[in-house]
């Protein structure tokens, strides 16, 4: 699971692959990632003279940016049940109150507190997230064999197997960002190279092995039974 001499040990792959967001699912080999979809809807708002001094992002429950194109853009919701990516009036709706806690000043700069809401443009997008909030990043392992592998941890979780990972060579993951991409992926491509190319990780050992995509595999050892 850890990487360079870590619980698991670690892969030799020499090269990366995977898909994207929660499509990953769709490949056989990395179809039992708890991988979720949560639909995101964002605002977008025509600049104003006023709203022109915003010059950086500001966020709180949500964020609004500063105008590119003549537009601001706001959001986004938080919609865990529903797959359809039409935007609607009520989250059109949500971000405006969003705004309205993040700056009364701003969202009268925008004149944003007069604007019909049913005639407010937009777009809704996917997220792809893990349980646990946090990324899936690093090398894959082949489910079977490594529940066949580490059978032990079913009865004692406390068990060190001292067995090699069953890899899949050159088969590494990078998702499961959810609305903290920007932040994270970036991070984490820095620490798959560093997989890659054997150097020493850019991250503490706690935190890659926290987000490497083997933890989810162990926990169903543990409790004994298969994640989804």
């Amino acid at each position: 699971m850890a990487s360079h001499g870590g619980r698991y040990g670690a892969g030799q792959c020499q090269c990366g692959g995977a898909g994207r967001a929660a499509e990953i699912k769709r490949f056989a080999v990395s179809a039992d990632l708890p991988l979720k979809r949560i639909r995101g809807q964002i605002t977008r708002l025509a600049h104003t003279p006023r709203s022109q001094a915003l010059a950086t992002v500001v966020c709180a429950e949500g964020y609004v940016a500063p105008a590119r194109l003549g537009e601001h853009t706001l959001g986004a919701s938080f919609d865990f049940n529903n797959d359809d990516l039409t935007p609607t009036v009520a989250e059109h709706v949500g971000n405006l109150d969003m705004l309205r806690e993040i700056s009364t000043d701003l969202l009268q700069r925008l004149g944003a507190d007069h604007l019909p809401a049913e005639q407010l443009q937009g777009r809704a997008a996917f997220r792809c997230t893990s349980p646990d909030y946090l990324p899936i990043v690093g090398p894959l392992a082949e489910r079977g064999a490594f529940d066949q592998t580490y059978a032990a941890l079913r009865k004692d979780a406390r068990q060190i197997p001292e067995a090699p990972c069953p890899w899949l060579d050159g088969l590494y993951i990078n998702s499961g960002h959810g609305s903290r991409g920007l932040v994270t992926a970036p991070l984490c491509a820095e620490l798959l190279a560093a997989w890659l190319d054997n150097e020493p990780l850019p991250l503490p050992r706690s935190v890659a092995e926290a987000c490497h995509p083997n933890r989810f595999a162990v926990r169903a050892l543990i409790r004994g039974k298969a994640e989804s």
